[in-house]
């Protein structure tokens, strides 16, 4: 990777770490795509392939 690259890529994935603990704090779960399926991560750590929000 280039030096670019490489301050890019740490620059974003602290924003994406603060993003979701930020998430934690106020209850929202994170969601992810996990082979090409959604599934949510709970503020208290579950993982759940179910939608909290009932959609």
């Amino acid at each position: 990777m280039s030096e670019i690259t490489t301050k890019l890529y740490r620059i974003i994935s602290e924003a994406v770490q603060l993003a979701q603990e930020e998430n934690r704090r106020k209850g929202i779960a994170n969601v992810y795509s996990l082979n090409g399926k959604l599934v949510w991560q709970l503020p208290d750590g579950t993982v759940t392939s179910v939608n909290p929000n009932g959609k």
